[in-house]
Formats: structure tokens, sequence, C-alpha cells
């Protein structure tokens, strides 16, 4: 514990000289450091080694004449993988979106990049940015939901805070990798106005205002060309267009050829081999091929050069020039302070979707029947290839080795010892038995599951898409034998994503925990006691299979790389998720934003003023409860009538506000110049509307927005709310609060006390580089602008 917290302090004075140093300092130190370098050095330089056969999942060679230790570069971004249970299991991606919380995003990344700081892993293989268009699509829990402003909001906060700590965040999969059948040998048609604006968003954020030392490029092709292989993606839109500085690295095994390949833009070819195995190590399609092709006019010295200055220039951005600590994946860092972070994650992203009658929190029960297998322990297998016990991630390379699952059967009999609650339980998947233990309940709580991952595994059927979004393991049957016989039914669901709901109309309350990590027991015994009040918000539209605009595909496999492909055709171009809907007047299951609280909130005096940096939103949020809670007030953009065949809305900022009962508080919310504009693809360019009037709505999710201001495109003036009961809100016609009604009792007060005790834990775990009161009130009040 000494040894960790002597690193984390050192973690803190690499962070600060990383953020002193500027791209232009750091180039200048890259190209003096480089100037010596032979060409096999730089090959060597750009050329992955072990093959996955190492330590490191990812591995470059030292240049011992340089002093240059070489490179270790590790997944994920939910973790570090394969550190054998001394690493912290995070919640999933998904997670840290549902609690719209930047502040509480940016630790996340602090607290993930000490833990690779520590192990001296130089590049953090996350977090991943890619768009949720397919429900059913298999590692939609890597990423941060179906909206690009919010999957860029979420990678700005993880990468600053990851690469704050000096370890180099890779920003990932860069592009259109958005479902996992025959991934390395499928092509994501995107059309040019959509590439921009949905799938190219996030990384135009992380670049611009995040400034990500590294980008993972992506297995398939877009528009044909695979993006290894895509001159126009790599270089003239990320480098050129963009602006990015930092290099470029191959997701693992997707490279095949030379020729295309570094002559596209590509810097670093991972993990090296030709294929997977040991027998490939030292056998690439880069190495001493590339000088081959230099010394053929295949492509020129320049490519080569450029390829190693990126790679230590992002180094040197970094930091990890000098005195970075050696490799060792097994330092201890599953330490209290993550431990209860994760905690406050996966309570804080805990959606409350259903809660008739106030059900929850619990209260003024003596029995409490707690049914099915994702109750009870999880067993660990590699890279989570089961779904056996509580689901706590997804599997894949973006999973970890777990030390341990906090199972919600424990923690709530733990949690119910303090109010003198009976817990009978039935741990297996069993209707009958459900209901046999649930009808002499006076609650019964059931915990399904539905799982999916990456391609590489397949688990009961599954290749890493989802076959269906049915609930695993006969979960609506348990459900329905349950509910027939214990009027006060809770369901809690773990999931990567939306799961179909048949018993919505026959339970009192649904609880969407996703996936919460290691501490997913603690977590949601927090919330269903009222310890911690939900403020978990969806970042995606929760609807049929069948309502969305795209699906996957279970094409039979074809060998990666080849000319033979998949095709997926984004044909619903910029209508992903709730634009769709909105457009198609489907109304959803639970819409983008949706998630209730324990107590109520109003949302008042929306007023707008266009300035030169752009548009400033004001509103006032009010706790109509009786409780504590934080609400997200949400602010929607209708462009102006001169943009044509566009969608009605678009989700342009957020804010998450802490409120006691009766508080009001206002809110200030700036949608910058680039949220304002949009993709011309006869200028080939961003351009902001000179003209017409943009409609600024505020409310609490895609379809309860019961505020509405209009604004001039040329800022002639400025708006002033008015409050609206139309379509524009799926709410009581004659209320604008978000409605839960909840009853206030002396064990809601005390959890509020609790609360705070986590809370202070936690602000007392941080180690920032950063930390600055000014700094973490503006991002609370703010969307971040371009630099």
């Amino acid at each position: 514990m000494k040894f960790a917290s002597v690193l984390s302090t050192v973690a803190v004075l690499f962070a600060a000289n990383s953020l002193a140093m500027t791209w232009e300092e750091a180039d200048a130190k890259a190209r003096e450091w480089c100037a010596d370098l032979t060409n096999e050095e730089k090959i060597s330089l750009v050329t992955g080694r072990e093959n996955m056969t190492g330590v490191c999942v990812g591995s470059i060679d030292p240049i011992e004449r340089k002093g240059f230790k070489g490179l270790c570069l590790q997944d994920g971004p939910a973790g570090v993988r394969f550190a054998k249970g001394t690493a912290t299991s995070w919640q999933a991606a998904i997670n840290n979106a549902a609690t719209f919380d930047r502040q509480l995003m940016r630790k996340v990344g602090e607290a993930q990049g000490n833990e690779f700081y520590q192990r001296g892993i130089n590049f953090a293989l996350g977090p991943a940015m890619n768009i949720q268009r397919a429900p059913a699509s298999g590692r939609i829990w890597e990423s941060f939901g179906e909206d690009p402003f919010l999957a860029g909001q979420c990678g700005i906060e993880v990468v600053k805070g990851m690469q704050s700590q000096g370890v180099i965040a890779t920003s990932k999969h860069f592009v259109g990798n958005d479902q996992e059948n025959n991934r390395g040998a499928s092509s994501s048609n995107i059309p040019e106005q959509a590439l921009w604006e949905v799938y190219l968003e996030p990384f135009y954020r992380v670049v611009k205002e995040a400034e990500t030392n590294a980008i993972m490029s992506s297995y398939n092709a877009v528009n044909g060309t695979y993006t290894v292989q895509n001159k126009r993606l790599l270089t003239d839109i990320l480098k050129g267009k963009l602006g990015f500085e930092g290099m470029v690295m191959s997701d693992w095994w997707s490279i095949y050829d030379v020729e295309k390949s570094f002559g596209a833009g590509m810097d670093m070819n991972m993990p090296g081999g030709k294929y997977w195995g040991p027998d490939y190590v030292g056998d690439s399609f880069w190495g001493e091929h590339i000088q081959e092709c230099i010394d053929n006019g295949v492509f020129p010295q320049e490519r080569l050069d450029d390829a190693a200055l990126r790679i230590i220039r992002s180094l040197y951005k970094a930091g990890q020039m000098e005195n970075y600590p050696d490799v060792n994946l097994y330092v201890d860092t599953n330490t209290e302070e993550n431990v209860a972070l994760n905690r406050k994650v996966a309570a804080d992203s805990t959606v409350l979707l259903k809660n008739d009658d106030a059900v929850l929190p619990i209260k003024g029960v003596k029995k409490i029947a707690i049914i099915g297998k994702d109750a009870m322990p999880a067993n660990f297998c590699e890279d989570m290839k089961c779904a056996d016990g509580t689901l706590a991630l997804g599997w894949g390379s973006g999973t970890t080795d777990f030390k341990y699952v906090a199972d919600p059967l424990s923690s709530i009999t733990e949690r119910a010892k303090k109010d003198n609650i009976e817990i009978v339980s039935s741990g297996e998947d069993d209707a009958e038995a459900g209901a046999e233990v649930a009808k002499d309940a006076d609650l019964a709580i059931v915990f399904v599951q539905a799982d999916s991952g990456e391609e590489y595994i397949v688990v009961e059927g599954n290749k890493g898409d989802r076959l269906d979004l049915d609930l695993w393991h006969n979960g609506n049957e348990l459900v329905d034998a349950v509910a027939s016989v214990n009027k006060n039914t809770i369901v809690v669901i773990h999931a990567p994503g939306p799961v179909n709901v048949p018993f919505i109309d026959k339970v009192k309350g649904i609880v969407f925990a996703g996936m919460p990590g290691q501490e997913s027991g603690n977590a949601i015994a927090d919330v269903l006691f009222g310890d911690v009040n939900p403020s978990g918000h969806l970042p995606y539209t929760w609807a049929p299979r069948e309502d969305f605009p795209a699906d996957v595909n279970y094409d039979p496999s074809l060998p990666g790389g080849g000319e033979e492909k998949t095709q997926y055709d984004y044909n619903e171009g910029l209508f992903v998720g709730y634009r769709w809907f909105d457009k198609q007047g489907i109304d959803p299951t639970f819409a983008f934003g949706y998630g209730l609280s324990y107590t109520t909130f109003e949302y008042s005096n929306l007023k707008a003023q266009l300035e030169e940096d752009g548009l400033h939103v004001t509103l006032t949020v009010t706790n109509t409860g009786d409780v504590a809670g934080a609400a997200v007030p949400m602010i929607f953009l209708s462009f102006p009538d001169v943009v044509k065949d566009y969608p009605s809305r678009l989700f342009k900022g957020f804010d998450k506000v802490l409120l006691e009962a009766g508080e009001s508080k206002e809110v200030n919310i700036l949608v910058d110049n680039h949220g304002l504009s949009y993709y011309d693809v006869d200028a080939a360019d961003f351009v902001k509307p000179a003209e017409g009037e943009y409609t600024v709505l505020a409310g609490s999710n895609a379809r309860d927005l019961p505020l509405k201001v209009s604004v001039s495109a040329n800022g002639t003036n400025a708006g002033n709310a008015e409050e609206v009961n139309d379509v524009e809100s799926d709410e009581d016609e004659e209320q604008i609060s978000v409605e839960v009604d909840v009853e206030n009792d002396t064990a809601e007060d005390s959890a509020e006390d609790d609360n705070q005790e986590v809370d202070a834990e936690v602000e007392e775990a941080e180690d920032s580089a950063d930390e600055d009161n000014a700094e973490e009130a503006a991002i609370r009040k703010r969307a971040y602008k371009l630099y």
C-alpha cells in the first residue's frame, strides 16, 4: 500500500510535466531525439514485437543505445487487463455515460490512468467511442451510447483524466466499428454527412479538446476501403483536417499488407505478427518490408520518419521519456479509494425505469425474496466468456481479471440487517422455485441478465453480437412466475443495453444496472434501500429491435482483410437513436436520457443568448420533492429551416446538479460554435447557419422537453422561454416536473448522510494533478468549447 501511494505521488509529478508541455514543445524534443535514429531503429519503433506472447498485449522493442526502454500497451476501457486481480475491475464505459456526470467521469479517468501508470504501461487501450446504432451489437457496453455529442463529452473527460496521470490514452476504434459480425471483413458504408457528424464527431472532440495522444484504427472497412489502408481517413481527415499530432496504431492483427497500410498513414502495427500465435513472432507484414518499400519507391523515406516522430512526440507529450516506471502488471492498485469510486459510479449510473406506488426505496417491509442466478456470486472465466452468476462486465478484450465481485444477494442481505429485514432466496433461474420463495414475501426482487462481447468468443451461441434482445436463461418466464404470486415485484437487469421487457405492466419496479464492475452488489443495495438516490439516465433509446433503423448481420464468417465483405449500409444517415424515433413518430419504451428519481424536479426560466463563443443557455432546476437528489437538465437544439433533411432536434448540452429538497439552482450550459454547425457536403466543412432561428428545448430526456425558446441564428435577439405542453413532452400535460411520488422517511434521511460520507471518501481519494475548485466548477456549468 505504501509503494502504491509513493507511485501515486510520482504520477502527479508526471501529470504536471505532461500537462505543461504543448505539442509544439513535444515536437521539438522528438525531432532532436529522432535525428540520429537509423532506419532499422525507426522500423523497430513502428512494428510490434512479441505478438501478444509477452507480458503486455502489445510491445515495442527497446533501443538500448538511446536509453529507450521499449513500450508496453495494455487493455482496456474497464481497467488493466491480465492483472490477476491486482487492478480494479471498473464499471463498463456505458455506465460512465449513464451518470451524465463530467466530474465523475474525469475522476474515473484519473483513477484508471494512475493504475496503468503504476504498472509502467505506456498506452492504455481506451476509451472506446463507437456509436450504438444497433442495440444487439456486441461491444456497445465498451462505448458511450448512441449520441455523438455525449460520446465525445465522455471521451473528453476520460482522456483528460487518464493523460493527467502521465499515461497515453488510446481513443478507439477509428471508425465505424459498430458491430462485431465479420468486423475484420466488413464495410461500414457511411454517407459523408453522417460520417462527419455522427461517427467522426467523438474523435473530433477528443483530438481538439482532450488532445488525445493516440488513436487506434478499426478492423472494418469504411465505404469499401479498410481503415488501416484508408489514406483519406487516416492522413487527409485525421492528421490533416482534424490536426491530430499523435500516433495511430492498428487494432490487433488488422493489418494484412505493408504497401497500403503504412502508405495510408498507419504509424504502428500491433501486435506485430502477421497472424495470432507464437509462430508469427518476428514474422510481420511490416518490419524489414518497410525498408524494401522505401527502396522500391512504394512510399518515401518521409513516411517512416513521420511515423517514428509521431510515436516519440506522443511520448514526450505524455512526459514518458524520462523516469517512467518499469513494467510490472501486478502492482496492487485495487485500493479502498478505487473501490469507493467504483461503487459510487455504479450506483450513480443505475437507471430507475419504473417505480409504481413508490415501491422503492425499500421501506416498511419485513421479508424480501431475492430471486435469480444473476443475484448470486459470479463464476470467473477467462475474458468473462461465461455468464454464470451476477453479470459485472461483458466478454472480450474490454474486460478484466476480477479479484472479486460483490454479489447482490450478499450485499442486500448485509444491508437488510440494518432494518431487521428477513432475506429469503432462490439462486437459480427456476420459475417454479422462484415463485415458491416469492409468494410469502412482502417484496420480491428478481435479478435477470443478458450478455454480449467481442467476436472472437462465442457465449451461449452469441458470437459477440447478441442473437436477440431477450433476457438470457428464461428471464422473462422467471419474472412472470414471480409477479404472478407477488404484487410487489421489482426487476433488476444487468445487460449491455436494451432488452425486451414483456413484463413491464406486470411488475411495480424496474431497475437497470448495466455492467457495474466489481462493486456491483453493494451499489445496487445502495440504490434499492435509498442510501443513494438513483440519478442515472439512459445514454441510448430503449425500444424493440424492429423499431430501430439498423441491425447487425449474422453472415457466415469471412477471412479478415479480404475482398469479400459483409456490407453494412448506414442508410439511416444522421438519424441514429432518438433522431430516428423522432423522425418516424415512434414511441420508444424508454427515451434517450430517461431516468427516474426518488424525488421530483421542475425546470423553468429557460433563457438563451447567442454570443461570439456560442449559445449560452440558462435555466432553473428545482427539487420539488422531499429528499435530496441529482437532476440532469438536458438541452436539445432544433436547427434553422435553411438546414434541410436534418434531425428535428439534436442533443447539445447537459449538466448534473445536486439539489436538497426544495432547493433551486440556476444552470449555465454553453453550446459552442461547433455544436451550432452542421457538415455541408458541398462545402466539405462545418457551416454555422447565418439566418433563421434555432429552437432551444430543455427538460429531462428526449421525450420530456417542457421548455423551449427561439434564438435568431444571426445573434440579433435573445430568447426567453415558454413552457410547452405539446408533442415536446410525453409527461402529464399539467406538469413540468419529472414525476415519481415517494414518501419521506427516516431511513432516507440517514441514507443521504451515508451517501455524503461515500462522496467525501472518494474526494479524499483523488490524487489529481489538475484538481482545482475553479476548474471543477467550470466543468459542471458548461459544455466544453473548442480550444
